[in-house]
């Protein structure tokens, strides 16, 4: 059995996970600023132009930036958010399928991942679950996963339109999350924070899959001890 955890990269797998999202909050916080700083640019000129020609309706020079004011204050960050919050998920749903072949690796076993029912996290999920003895009630960010998957679904699936009945899950993520607006049946609506907001989450997530990877090596080497003390015939 290979027990090089270090060799395999598992014992530091999710401390890159977690620098990896740093840089995406870095990324995300330079482009919030982008917006800002362009959009402040427009004001600027507005103001000097209605300075310059006082005669002037100012109403008229404001109407004739319009769309670039809508562009840097709505329109681009929108898509900015949206698309971020997307990537993310791939990007989670990239390093759980990583870190399940990372524990068929290190343990040499013949079950990998192709082999549980489901696909994407939830399949994931099951693995860490069921072959490397994941103890779920360690992780309670799994609550903000599972939410943050629906957000992801209602973007992807349905243009970003919630769900009419309030009971609704992603609803309810919708109100509790900070960052988050929208009404069922509404738009969601999605403000800079809940990217910092959510970024934080699976940071928080990846430390506890970490403590649980540190267990699960440390039942592996104690089981190949034990196993390697056994007579053989």
């Amino acid at each position: 059995m290979n027990l090089d955890f270090f060799e395999t990269g598992l014992c530091f797998y999710c401390h890159l996970a977690k620098n990896e999202l740093r840089e995406h909050q870095e990324f995300h916080g330079k482009t919030e600023e982008a917006w800002r700083d362009a959009d402040s640019k427009i004001q600027d000129r507005i103001d000097n132009l209605i300075k310059q020609h006082p005669d002037a309706k100012e109403a008229d020079i404001v109407e004739s930036y319009a769309w670039d004011l809508h562009l840097h204050q709505s329109k681009y960050p929108e898509i900015h958010r949206n698309s971020l919050v997307i990537s993310l998920y791939i990007f989670l749903e990239q390093q759980l399928n990583g870190l399940c072949e990372t524990i068929s690796e290190s343990l040499g076993t013949k079950v990998v991942l192709r082999d549980m029912t489901g696909r994407g996290v939830e399949r994931s999920l099951l693995f860490l679950k069921k072959v490397a003895c994941f103890d779920f009630r360690e992780l309670p960010q799994l609550a903000f996963i599972y939410g943050f998957n629906r957000l992801r679904n209602v973007l992807v699936h349905a243009d970003g339109q919630l769900p009419d009945n309030v009971e609704d899950k992603v609803n309810k993520l919708v109100s509790a999350a900070q960052g988050l607006r929208g009404e069922p049946g509404g738009y969601v609506r999605l403000d800079p924070e809940f990217i910092d907001y959510s970024i934080q989450r699976l940071i928080e997530f990846f430390d506890g899959l970490d403590s649980q990877v540190q267990d699960f090596m440390q039942r592996t080497q104690q089981f190949a001890a034990v196993d390697a003390a056994e007579p053989r015939d």
